[in-house]
């Protein structure tokens, strides 16, 4: 178990919309939303599905944008245990004070995919794969202690 308090809640992660850039060109800021850089031409829009119209006009030919968010869940972890608590079953070494808002690291935990994004110093948004959502709930729920892990969202047909 963690010693650190953590709270766990899970969701569909259905506005996640991946942009690639075939140029050297960065991506265009969305007005609302994040954009984490996951490769080294590949960025995640998160929360400004909204956005991707006028992105896509912007971008034209040097890129594509595609929704990806149809197949992963979101697995929001608060509280200031939320880096031990990725450490269970897990490789990466998120204790690093460098690792921390607007960047995202792919890893795995309990042999599953995962992408970890930092949005303060006291919480962070876990992307998963939608079909391993029960086996990590369960795992990481035993960790902080609780007894019964959150209901597994399931993603519905179109992405949400």
């Amino acid at each position: 178990m963690t010693d650190a308090r953590v709270t766990l809640a899970m969701a569909p992660a259905g506005d996640v919309v991946a942009l690639d850039l075939w140029d050297e060109g960065l991506p265009p800021n969305p007005p609302t939303g994040r954009i984490v850089q996951v490769e080294p031409r590949r960025w995640w829009l998160i929360d400004a599905a909204q956005h991707t119209p006028a992105i896509a006009v912007h971008i034209a030919d040097r890129g594509a944008l595609s929704p990806i968010g149809g197949g992963l869940i979101r697995a929001t972890l608060t509280g200031p245990g939320w880096r031990a608590l990725l450490s269970v079953s897990g490789w990466f070494d998120s204790e690093n004070p460098a690792f921390g808002p607007g960047q995202i690291a792919a890893t795995t935990i309990h042999h599953v995919p995962v992408w970890i994004a930092p949005i303060s110093d006291t919480a962070c948004e876990v992307y998963l794969p939608s079909s391993y959502a029960a086996s990590l709930a369960d795992l990481w729920t035993r960790a902080i202690g609780v007894t019964e892990p959150p209901p597994a969202p399931r993603n519905r047909p179109g992405g949400s």
